[in-house]
């Protein structure tokens, strides 16, 4: 099948200064894909790690407070 320039035209391609310039978004492969969704997971767990922390801190501090009567 020969490829025309209407069909160029309704696919991702689209022409500026009489280039032909790709939209298409770049392509990622299914291990990448996997290796990104993994990253984002182990950065999740470290945040919700830093809120427990932060939240466990504030618990001490106002136990600290009540106790001392300061």
């Amino acid at each position: 099948m020969k490829s025309t320039y209407r069909d160029l035209i309704e696919s991702d391609y689209t022409i500026k200064n009489g280039r032909l310039i790709n939209n298409a978004p770049p392509l990622q492969t299914g291990i990448c894909k996997m290796a990104k969704m993994r990253k984002a997971m182990e950065k999740a767990e470290k945040v919700s790690m830093i809120a427990d922390a932060i939240d466990i801190a504030e618990m001490r501090e106002e136990m600290r407070r009540n106790l001392l009567g300061g």
